[in-house]
C-alpha cells in the first residue's frame, strides 16, 4: 500500500512537472522523438556492419588457407559493432536523463543534455570515418591483396544519422536555454536570494548529476571492460586474439571493483542527501580505487597503434575524467555539510509535503461527500 502510494505520488509529480509549461512538454516530446528516430537510424547502421561481419566470415571460409590474416579486420569490425550497441544504449540513457531532469528541475542536468546531443553528432561522424578506414585497411595484413564487396551506403545510412542528431542538438539547446531560465526562477523561490546558499545548491546539483552520468560512463564502462578483456596467463600475447588481455590478479581486481560501483553510487547519493560525512569519505576513497582500476585498463588497452581500439581508449579516458570530477565534487559537497543547506531544503520539502497532504484530504472529503 505504501509502495503504491509512493509510485502514485511520484507519477503525479512527474506529470505535473511535464505539464508545468509548454517548454517542458516540448522538451519531453522532443526527447522521445529523438530516441525513437536516432535508435532506428543507428539500428540500420548496426545491421550493415553486422551483415558485413558475416560476409567477412564467409569470405574467410572460402580462402581457408590464409583466413587467419583476416582476424585483425574482423576484430576491428566487431569493435565498431559494439560501438553501435553502446550508442543505442546511450540514447535510452539520455532519454531517461531528460525525464529525470524535468522531474527534479535540475538546471545543470539540462545544460549537460544539450551538450551531449552535439557530442553524439560528433560520434556519428567518427563512426562513419571508422568504417571508411576499416574498408581501406581490409586485408592489409594478408600476404596477397584481398578485396571484399562492400557498399557502406554512407549517404543513406550514416549521413542521415548525423543530420538528425545535429537538428535535435539545436532544438534541445534552444529548449534547454528556455528551461534554464524557467527552472532558475524555481530554484530562486526554493533557495532564496542568499548567494552562498545558491552556490552550495549548484554544487549539490552538479554532484547529483555526476552520479547519474556515472551510471553510464563508469558502471557501463566497467561492465563493458569485463567483456572486452580476458584473463590471460601468458607472459606475452601470442596472437591477434590476445591483444586486449589482463593478468589474472588485475582482472579479478577489476571484477571486484565493478561489483562495488553501483553500491558506491547509492552510498554517494544517500550521503549527500543526509549529509553523512563518513559515507562521503568512503565514496572518495572508492573513486581513487576506480581511477587506479581504469588506469590499469588503459595501460593494457594501448597496444600497437594499428591494433588499438580507439573508441574504447577514449571511453576509458572519459571514464577516468568523470571519476576524477566525481571525486572533486565529493570533496566540495563534503565541505558544504553543516552550512544550513540541507536544513533549508528539508524545510521546503516539509512545506511542499504538507500542501500535498492538504490537497489529498480535500480530494478525499469531496469524494466521500459524493458517495454519501
Amino acid at each position: 500500500m505504501v509502495i503504491n502510494l509512493g509510485i502514485k505520488r511520484r507519477s503525479k509529480k512527474l506529470l505535473d512537472r511535464i505539464n508545468e509549461s509548454r517548454t517542458t512538454q516540448l522538451f519531453i516530446l522532443t526527447s522521445l522523438l529523438q530516441a525513437i528516430l536516432v535508435i532506428a537510424l543507428e539500428v540500420r547502421v548496426y545491421r550493415r556492419n553486422e551483415d558485413t561481419s558475416r560476409s567477412v566470415i564467409v569470405y574467410g571460409r572460402r580462402i581457408s588457407s590464409s583466413a587467419a590474416c583476416l582476424e585483425p579486420s574482423l576484430l576491428r569490425l566487431n569493435n565498431i559493432i559494439e560501438e553501435n550497441v553502446i550508442f543505442i544504449i546511450f540514447q535510452i540513457f539520455q532519454m531517461w536523463l531528460c525525464f529525470n531532469a524535468i522531474y527534479n528541475q535540475n538546471t545543470i542536468q539540462i545544460i549537460t543534455i544539450a551538450a551531449a546531443n552535439f557530442f553524439c553528432a560528433s560520434f556519428g561522424i567518427i563512426q562513419m570515418l571508422e568504417v571508411q578506414k576499416w574498408y581501406k585497411d581490409f586485408g592489409k595484413t594478408c600476404q596477397i591483396p584481398l578485396e571484399i564487396d562492400f557498399n557502406p551506403s554512407f549517404s543513406s545510412l550514416d549521413i542521415p544519422l548525423v543530420v538528425v542528431l545535429m537538428i535535435f542538438g539545436f532544438i534541445m539547446a534552444f529548449l534547454s536555454w528556455k528551461l534554464y531560465r524557467q527552472f532558475g526562477w524555481n530554484i530562486y523561490k526554493k533557495i532564496g536570494g542568499d548567494i552562498q546558499k545558491q552556490a552550495m545548491f549548484r554544487t549539490y546539483l552538479i554532484y547529483v548529476m555526476l552520479l547519474k552520468l556515472d551510471l553510464f560512463f563508469i558502471l557501463g564502462l566497467a561492465l563493458e571492460a569485463c567483456t572486452v578483456f580476458k584473463i590471460n596467463l601468458r607472459v606475452k600475447p601470442t596472437s591477434i586474439k590476445h591483444i586486449r588481455y589482463l593478468p589474472k590478479p588485475f582482472y579479478l581486481f577489476h571484477i571486484a571493483v565493478s561489483g562495488l560501483i553501483f553500491l558506491n553510487q547509492i552510498i554517494g547519493y544517500r550521503s549527500v542527501k543526509k549529509e553523512m560525512k563518513l559515507g562521503i569519505i568512503y565514496v572518495c576513497v572508492f573513486w581513487v580505487v576506480i581511477i587506479i582500476d581504469f588506469g590499469i585498463l588503459l595501460y593494457y588497452s594501448i597496444g600497437s597503434v594499428k591494433d588499438s581500439w580507439y573508441f574504447f581508449i577514449i571511453f576509458l579516458i572519459v571514464g577516468i575524467i568523470m571519476t576524477l570530477l566525481s571525486l572533486i565534487w565529493s570533496v566540495f559537497v563534503y565541505k558544504n555539510f553543516g552550512q544550513g543547506l540541507q536544513d533549508h531544503l528539508d524545510q521546503k520539502n516539509k512545506e511542499s509535503s504538507a500542501n500535498n497532504n492538504n490537497l489529498l484530504l480535500v480530494s478525499n472529503e469531496k469524494r466521500w461527500s459524493i458517495e454519501d
